[in-house]
């Protein structure tokens, strides 16, 4: 099977607008705060949930990464200081990844900085319409992948 003309060119359109964007949110977070984007996705994801912990096995589906990724980078995050790993209270098996002080600390001075950015390069550009479309676009491919993998 293949894509016709129109397909192809939206295919291509998506792949280099997605990477020019994740491209330039990282370039960014690299020069004012030294950290990757990948970085920042998990210390934001555990600052927005209750308790800043989530098991590791949750936190690797919510930002993407394969267990052996999310294991590596959050080795990286308890080295600055900014995570650390604990064993579940209720199920020894579990292992769960925590915000430290230091951490929310590091979301809170890298934050405004880098949403300022996320404004300005998507919501800025495509408007409150447009951009709810493109969310619930990007759902709908989203939960196809996961079905078609």
């Amino acid at each position: 099977m293949t894509l016709n003309r129109a397909e192809l060119r939206s295919w291509l359109k998506l792949i280099g607008g997605m990477r020019a964007l994740l491209d330039a949110l990282d370039r960014q977070l690299r020069v004012a705060a030294g950290i990757s984007h990948d970085d920042y996705a998990i210390l934001a994801r555990l600052h927005r949930e209750p308790g800043r912990r989530l098991r590791m096995s949750e936190l690797a589906g919510e930002v993407g990464f394969s267990p052996s990724r999310l294991s590596h980078a959050i080795a990286r995050l308890e080295t600055e200081g900014w995570v650390r790993r604990t064993i579940g209270q209720t199920d020894r098996r579990v292992v769960v990844a925590n915000l430290t002080d230091a951490g929310v600390l590091r979301v809170h001075e890298v934050s405004p900085d880098h949403l300022s950015l996320v404004r300005k390069l998507v919501f800025d550009t495509l408007g409150p319409e447009r951009a709810r479309e493109a969310a619930d676009a990007f759902d709908e491919i989203r939960r196809a992948a996961a079905v078609d993998t």
